[in-house]
């Protein structure tokens, strides 16, 4: 078994495995949370389920049953084969049934506050994904509103077009403001940095544009994570 001080440290293609004390019902494939202390040598874990913050944080996936409480669980680096119909630069999040979900999947975690989203990792292929666990959050209602996870911007992905827009405007700077990301990496905003916010219709018109310093190239992903300003 390999264990690391410093997650920090951890190559990002090693792989970190340990075998584990499941429930009967947990599969393979589920993702899970540490549920004691460990017993001799293995964790005990169980499922997340994504309504309770107290399933949380989720620390790997199952990808092995021995027998009907034992298991292998994965912590990290790239994990083949276990999943399929993934789509390479999709980050994906703790599902609903458990299991790894996307954007607009059926197990998507609500955007109402009733779940909690938390990232598994990203797909490098549509069979991998490379487990990279982050910090839990819960979705927060402001104005009426709610913020919108993962949304697509508005514009070509060609490898040309630089310039994106959102269906309605967003709230810019401070802690709701906007998270650009591509291939699942959070972007900068600022002159000289990898994109720049701005207002369409002039200043006090709302912050609805996202302008890259780059073009995003055919088949990448951009995405953006925002509260609407309303």
């Amino acid at each position: 078994m390999v264990q690391k001080v410093n997650a920090a440290s951890i190559p990002r293609s090693e792989r970190i495995y340990g075998r584990a004390i499941c429930e009967a019902a947990d599969l393979a494939g589920d993702i899970v949370r540490i549920r004691g202390n460990k017993v001799g040598h293995q964790f005990l874990v169980k499922k997340v389920t994504p309504s309770e913050l107290g399933d949380f944080p989720a620390v790997g996936v199952i990808i092995r049953k021995d027998a009907s409480t034992d298991c292998v669980v994965q912590f990290h680096g790239p994990c083949k084969a276990l999943y399929a119909t993934l789509l390479y630069g999709q980050p994906y999040y703790v599902g609903t049934d458990s299991r790894p979900s996307g954007v607009g999947w059926g197990n998507w975690p609500a955007a109402d506050g009733s779940n909690f989203f938390q990232q598994i990792g990203i797909a490098t292929s549509d069979t991998e994904i490379l487990l990279n666990f982050l910090t839990p959050g819960l979705s927060i209602p402001f104005a009426g509103g709610v913020r919108f996870y993962q949304q697509s911007l508005i514009g070509a992905i060609n490898g040309v077009n630089t310039v994106f827009t959102t269906p309605s405007p967003f709230r810019h700077g401070g802690f709701d403001g906007e998270c650009v990301l591509y291939n699942g990496q959070r972007l900068f905003e600022g002159i000289g940095n990898d994109y720049v916010a701005s207002e369409s219709g002039g200043p006090g018109t709302g912050y609805d544009t996202i302008t890259t310093n780059f073009a995003a190239r055919t088949g990448h992903v951009l995405v953006i994570d925002y509260t609407p300003d309303i």
